[in-house]
């Protein structure tokens, strides 16, 4: 029985020295600014000599892609989007498998994996790393949410929609006379100012950042009483003028109407009249020539 185990463990040590093959990456993470050209890095050990039959593959994990890029019996194979993009920058006879990806982009983000497979030192090794492509904040969009009126609770809002890392937001605030003032909340995409007054109007700037770079938007808070409704006082002010207008206009056409009827109707009495005065006129004048004759 003792005779048995040590045959097993000579025979362990056997394979363990003929199976010698190691992969690594000496970068764990690495990061990059977006548009930039990035090198992943990954070497392997072998007491053996390179054979027909030896492939090196480079993948991304969790992406729909079988392979960035292959290399099999000193031939390269690209997947697909990595053409032209992808090319091995190390000497793969040498142990030096490393890749580099030109002008990365945010897609290019994730963990990938470099896999070693020697036909006379088997089994397969692999390493993997992670790449971080950098971006810096893009300007902040900036909104007030709320009616800014006395007492109301207002929300201002900051967002970047590109960073990497994720940007962080801080908040500066200055009064109408432009001098600096405290804040209860300094951080955030979000900050809510309650029971607002006219002490709260002034110019709020958010700022945005990550390890990139940093950009800003500002707003200016009016806070105005719940009366100074300009829009209403505009609709109410248009309602009376228009209002006016039509009831001058309706005005102006009943005077007229009533000028016109009155004049229609001295035309007819006048008409009326006219030959009953003729006839007295004419019996008068009868009435003094009898008269004389007498």
């Amino acid at each position: 029985m003792a005779r048995k185990s040590l045959w097993l463990l000579i025979f362990s040590a056997i394979l363990v020295t003929a199976h010698t093959l190691t992969v690594e990456a000496p970068d764990k993470e690495i990061q990059v600014a977006r548009g930039r050209d990035v090198t992943l890095r990954c070497l392997f050990r072998t007491g053996v000599s390179a054979d027909v039959g030896d492939v090196v593959v480079w993948k991304k994990i969790i992406s729909p892609v079988d392979a960035v890029t292959r290399y099999f019996d000193g031939l390269v194979q690209y997947g697909q989007g990595y053409e032209n993009r992808v090319r091995f920058t190390g000497d793969v006879s040498t142990g030096d498998i490393s890749i580099t990806i030109s002008e990365v982009t945010m897609a290019d983000n994730g963990t990938y994996a470099c896999s070693v497979r020697l036909r006379n030192d088997p089994p397969r090794q692999a390493a993997m790393m992670s790449l971080f492509v950098l971006v810096a904040p893009s300007k902040p969009e900036c909104n007030i949410l709320g009616t800014a009126e006395y007492g109301q609770t207002i929300n201002l809002t900051c967002v970047s929609h590109e960073g990497s890392p994720k940007p962080k937001y801080t908040w500066q605030s200055f009064n109408v006379q432009n001098e600096p003032r405290a804040l209860q909340t300094t951080e955030g995409e979000q900050i809510t100012l309650k029971n607002i007054s006219a002490d709260t109007s002034g110019f709020y700037i958010c700022t945005s950042t990550n390890s990139v770079g940093k950009e800003f938007c500002n707003m200016t808070v009016s806070v105005v009483p719940p009366s100074m409704n300009i829009a209403l006082y505009v609709g109410i002010i248009g309602g009376a003028v228009a209002a006016i207008i039509v009831i001058s206009i309706l005005a102006y056409c009943c005077c007229c109407r009533g000028d016109k009827a009155a004049d229609y109707e001295n035309t007819e009495q006048e008409e009326r009249n006219g030959p009953s005065t003729e006839m007295t006129v004419r019996t008068q004048l009868r009435e003094e020539d009898y008269t004389e004759d007498e």
